[in-house]
């Protein structure tokens, strides 16, 4: 629900819909580091869990929807239905980005 606010945000500024998908993702991460740092947990922003790569896919999709001419609501929607269809096959699958290590 985060990166559709702050996608919509950053649109309704006039911003390029690069730039909106990336304040997107920023207000997603963000608002997700907040929740961790008040239930006293390590974000998830800094764990292996794929967390912005689902924000970023969400607010690419929200951002085209809205360019092949769909309604808010539902451009807000379809992007917060792909995040979240990511963020759970992730955690179904136990699907993780890779780590750089310490090389040793």
């Amino acid at each position: 629900m985060f990166v559709a606010i702050g996608v919509d945000k950053a649109l309704s500024y006039g911003a390029s819909p690069m730039v909106a998908v990336i304040m997107g993702v920023l207000t997603g991460c963000g608002g997700g580091i907040i929740r961790d740092v008040l239930a006293r947990e390590i974000p998830m922003i800094f764990r292996t869990e794929v967390y912005a790569t689902a924000c970023i896919a969400g607010g690419m999709m929200h951002t085209l929807a809205l360019a092949a001419n769909a309604d808010v609501e539902l451009a807000s929607i379809a992007g917060m239905i792909t995040t979240l269809l990511i963020r759970l096959a992730a955690i179904r699958w136990h699907l993780s980005l890779p780590v750089f290590g310490s090389g040793k």
